[in-house]
C-alpha cells in the first residue's frame, strides 16, 4: 500500500521537534498549504519536495516517488469503486416510442424490460 509522503515527513519533524508552524516558515510555505501536504490532503509538489530536501535533508526523489505511487494507487483504487458500483435506474418510456427506447438502449447499455 502506498503511503502520501506527508506521512513520511511528520515523524521526520516530530523527531526532530519542529513544528509544522516553524517548518512552513523554513520553507516559505504558508502553514495551511504545509498542513494539507502532511495530512494527504494535497499532492506533494515538486518544488516544496526540493525545498524539504533543502531544509531537512529528506530526499526529494524519494518523496516524489512516493508521491507518484500514491497518485497510481489512489487513481486504481477510485476505478476499481467506480467499477463496482451499479447503478439501477428505472425509467419510464411509452411504448410507442420504441426507436428512443432503442437508442437509449444503445448508447448507455441499458437493460430494457417490456
Amino acid at each position: 500500500m502506498a503511503v502520501h509522503p506527508g506521512m513520511m515527513i511528520k515523524p521526520e519533524l516530530e523527531e526532530r521537534g519542529i513544528s509544522q508552524k516553524d517548518f512552513a516558515k523554513m520553507l516559505g510555505t504558508q502553514p495551511s498549504h504545509l498542513s494539507e501536504v502532511l495530512n494527504g490532503k494535497r499532492a506533494l509538489s515538486t518544488e516544496l519536495a526540493m525545498k524539504i530536501e533543502e531544509v531537512i535533508g529528506l530526499p526529494a526523489k524519494i518523496l516524489l516517488s512516493a508521491q507518484a505511487q500514491y497518485d497510481v494507487e489512489t487513481l486504481n483504487t477510485h476505478a476499481a469503486k467506480a467499477d463496482s458500483q451499479h447503478e439501477t435506474v428505472a425509467i419510464t418510456i411509452p411504448i410507442h416510442d420504441h426507436n428512443l427506447l432503442r437508442e437509449i438502449v444503445r448508447r448507455f447499455g441499458w437493460a430494457c424490460v417490456l
